[in-house]
């Protein structure tokens, strides 16, 4: 279930749109669902962590308090239908998209005593990691999908922040094609190609647990090296892992594999740079980032179908961008 359960201030959001100019922001106080389903309350620009469980509580809460549905139009322009402020409600679940109505004041209450018991607000790496907790491998055997050591770059960011088109993230990867193990490994600007034998994916996975039994943060600083290991598919889960021994897995399947050839690389060279402009509610978002956040491979061009058009941040399936407030098209 993705949710979107705004307070909205109109003389704010105008203000917030372009009234001052530049890039819109979401002032709205919210409680909203991260790409994984993580619950983020963010009130009065800061953001607090809210449990799945008391999440999902305090949606049920708002429901039950709702008085009826409407096709999901918000006023954008002045006057904003001679209001002051409204209620934006938001269900997204099995596919159905719901927009309720409610009355803005009763909500505002209802944010408010909910950051009231959210304890202390998130600093950006806490967000990170609450967005982006690291689940656990099943018990017995598991479906591997990849293992990746690279450089994190912000997804999203544009060329104005990264200014490549593909930038080298200096990137190490295990991963299937065509049902044949391949690794890649970078040694400055070489990237030697593996052929994994079949024989050694059983000795892979063990050493794949003992990685993934102390997972390491999601939060990563721009620049740096981040590692994961996804499973469960191609679509499925991620795990974070500590880069340093995770390179190390990689050389070590690297000396049991068998060399296919190498390669100089050319791409564009890795560009560093502020990117807190694209953010989650403020904070830099993990490769994962979400909403699907959740594309580990190239930046994504801001124009693209699935991102805001405004931000770049990831569609969260609503009518509204959660980082920036802008309508999607």
């Amino acid at each position: 279930m993705e949710v979107y359960i705004g307070y909205r201030d109109y003389s704010k959001y105008e203000q917030a749109m372009g009234g001052m100019g530049g890039t819109p922001v979401n002032s709205d106080n919210r409680l909203a669902t991260a790409g994984n389903g993580a619950y983020l309350l963010t009130f009065d620009g800061l953001d607090y962590a809210v449990s799945d469980e008391r999440g999902e509580k305090f949606a049920e809460e708002v429901l039950a308090k709702c008085t009826g549905k409407h096709r999901g139009f918000f006023p954008e322009e002045p006057p904003y239908d001679n209001k002051v402020s409204a209620a934006i409600v938001e269900i997204h679940k099995d596919r159905e998209h719901s927009y309720y109505d409610m009355d803005a004041g009763e909500l505002l209450k209802m944010l408010t005593a909910l950051r009231d018991e959210s304890g202390e607000p998130l600093d950006r790496c806490g967000v990170i990691n609450h967005c982006y907790p690291n689940p656990k491998l099943p018990e017995g055997d598991f479906v591997l999908s990849s293992i990746i050591h690279q450089k994190y770059i912000p997804d999203n960011a544009p060329v104005s922040v990264i200014p490549a088109s593909n930038p080298d993230k200096v990137a190490s990867e295990f991963r299937f094609s065509n049902g044949e193990a391949m690794l890649e490994i970078r040694e400055d600007n070489i990237k030697n190609t593996y052929h994994v034998p079949d024989e050694l994916i059983p000795e892979i996975k063990e050493k794949v647990k003992e990685l993934c039994s102390d997972p390491a943060e999601a939060y990563v600083e721009e620049g740096d090296f981040e590692s994961y290991v996804r499973f469960g598919g191609k679509d499925g889960e991620r795990i974070f892992t500590d880069p340093d021994r995770t390179i190390e897995l990689l050389k070590e399947i690297a000396s049991k594999s068998v060399l296919k050839g190498s390669e100089e690389v050319k791409g564009a060279p890795f560009y560093g740079g502020s990117a807190s402009f694209f953010t989650f509610n403020g904070v830099p978002g993990p490769a994962s980032a979400p909403m699907q956040v959740m594309s580990p491979e190239p930046a994504v061009n801001p124009q693209a179908p699935g991102v805001c058009r405004y931000c770049g941040a990831p569609r969260t399936g609503g009518k509204f961008c959660t980082e920036c407030g802008g309508k999607y098209e």
